[in-house]
């Protein structure tokens, strides 16, 4: 592909992903599965690595998917709430260990990783002051999201008074489990309503609400992995505030494992992928980070995601479905022929096709 091609074809890839960005970011009904977002992400990303003159700021690749929804008062973030750069394979993973490992042995700092699941929700910055809640607000575009402090209320998971009488800010994952995802989804359907297409757009949906009883009569839960501003209180390591975090009252992110080098980072990665299926809350990756502060302060960020983490993406689920029926309708079409005959014509359609856990099983 020469410079004109790839020009040609950068520009299809940033108005095929921005639609499909807002679709998800935005309206919490997407189109096409996040493989598929993630392919056309990661082909962007190679062809603007290639031609780097041709990377311009509206570019997915420079920013955070996501608005403000109209009706909800913006929050600006103290602290950026960025993105995680994604990566497929080993090969890239070892690409960034080996920068790491570079800066680390230049500033003369030790490299630990922190390996943990990529939970499949949405990302919450929640405040709190001399340790009680104040605010809550989404990701929005990572600079401003949405106050939706009334619906982070009705979550039972997120402590209203913290042990320790601290002015913190922190970052969290709102999901639905998958037991919690299965139950609402038949629940819906008794009401004969529209089912849900997956658990994070139900979180999502059900978070972004003006009326908070939408959210308090949702099975809503939150994970927190991240400190993103503390006042008063000094760490060495992000472990060491996922320990404390827990002390003073948070449900944190269960799935921490941290590794000395990037044999044990890889062996973490394979052994969540193995228990995947076992897991009570949705992944789509592992999340992997420089566990040294001070190192992490030194490594930086970009406009859109940190030098210190990446998230490496597992291949998508293989399910089978169950077919429950096979409806056929008869239709009668007007043909086009001069003498007006009426043709008869059929067609089948396949009628309520579950996807159900219940009905899941691997191949």
């Amino acid at each position: 592909m020469n410079k004109e091609e790839a020009k040609k074809r950068i520009e299809e890839l940033r108005k095929e992903t921005a639609y499909h960005a807002k679709k998800y970011y935005d309206e919490d009904s997407p189109e096409i599965s996040d493989f598929e977002y993630d392919m056309l992400m990661n082909e962007l990303k190679n062809l603007e690595k290639k031609y780097p003159e041709l990377i311009t700021k509206d570019s997915l690749t420079q920013k955070v998917g996501g608005t403000v929804k109209k009706g909800f008062e913006k929050v600006e973030h103290e602290v950026p709430l960025q993105s995680l750069q994604d990566i497929f394979d080993y090969s890239e993973l070892y690409a960034f260990d080996t920068r790491i490992k570079k800066a680390s042995e230049e500033l003369k700092k030790e490299t630990n990783y922190v390996v943990e699941t990529k939970i499949d929700g949405l990302s919450v910055a929640l405040e709190y002051k001399n340790g009680k809640f104040i605010r809550g607000a989404t990701r929005g575009n990572g600079q401003i999201g949405e106050d939706v402090t009334h619906n982070l209320e009705t979550i039972k998971t997120i402590p209203k008074i913290l042990k320790e009488n601290i002015d913190i800010t922190v970052r969290g994952e709102v999901f639905i489990s998958k037991k919690d995802f299965e139950k609402l989804n038949k629940e819906q359907e008794v009401l004969d309503k529209p089912l849900f297409a997956n658990s994070r757009n139900a979180a999502a949906g059900s978070l972004r609400q003006l009326d908070s009883s939408i959210a308090k009569n949702r099975p809503l839960d939150i994970y927190i992995f991240n400190v993103q501003k503390i006042d008063k209180k000094e760490f060495n390591s992000h472990y060491e505030e996922l320990l404390y975090l827990e002390e003073i009252g948070f449900q944190v992110n269960p799935v921490k494992i941290l590794c000395k080098d990037i044999k044990e980072v890889i062996s973490a990665i394979e052994k969540i992928g193995s228990k995947r299926e076992k897991l009570t809350f949705g992944i789509d990756g592992a999340v992997i980070k420089v566990d040294n502060l001070s190192l992490r302060e030194d490594l930086g960020t970009t406009s859109k995601t940190p030098r210190w983490a990446i998230a490496y993406k597992y291949p998508p689920e293989k399910k089978e479905t169950i077919v429950k029926d096979i409806i056929c309708q008869v239709g009668r079409t007007r043909s086009n022929n001069t003498n007006g005959n009426i043709r008869t014509s059929k067609c089948c359609r396949l009628n309520n096709i579950k996807n159900n856990a219940s009905q899941r099983r691997l191949h």
